[in-house]
């Protein structure tokens, strides 16, 4: 039996992709979860504009996570962190406290699109990568300062 996949199933196929099962396991798994449609014109034609649809929103966000990206290569934010002596921080600046700083200047990200090596341990500038979009990243100045 010949159905088209509406999400990806792990050892059949990938979402929008047209595949021959046999029909117990199309009557059995895939169409009564909700995985799978039968391979009709109308279907196929349906799964045609939905990819269409999807590639220009990819598009779009694209292009908006590229104006985002260069304002935020412009943002430089500064971070009191308590300090000892040789610039060394007590603790650490990490990746929530940047996302914090962020959300303050008007920018809004989830901790885990903020792409640290390591935790920041020392006073000085730093360059740290944003995740907004998959191959889109923009680089934030976060500048390390001692806590009065």
């Amino acid at each position: 039996m010949e159905l088209i996949l509406i999400k990806d199933v792990s050892d059949v196929g990938l979402k929008g992709e047209l595949v021959r099962v046999r029909s117990g396991f199309a009557r059995n798994f895939l169409l009564p979860r909700k995985l799978a449609i039968p391979s009709t014109h109308a279907n196929q034609q349906f799964v045609e504009i939905q990819k269409t649809r999807a590639a220009e929103r990819r598009v779009k966000e694209q292009a908006e996570a590229e104006n985002r990206a260069a304002d935020l290569a412009a943002v430089k934010l500064t971070i009191q962190a308590p300090a000892g002596e040789q610039n060394k921080l007590f603790g650490s600046v990490t990746a929530e406290a940047i996302c914090q700083a962020l959300a303050r200047e008007g920018h809004v990200f989830d901790k885990k699109r903020i792409h640290l090596k390591e935790p920041i341990r020392t006073l000085g500038s730093h360059t740290v990568a944003v995740e907004l979009y998959p191959q889109v990243k923009a680089q934030v100045t976060i500048e390390v300062v001692r806590q009065s």
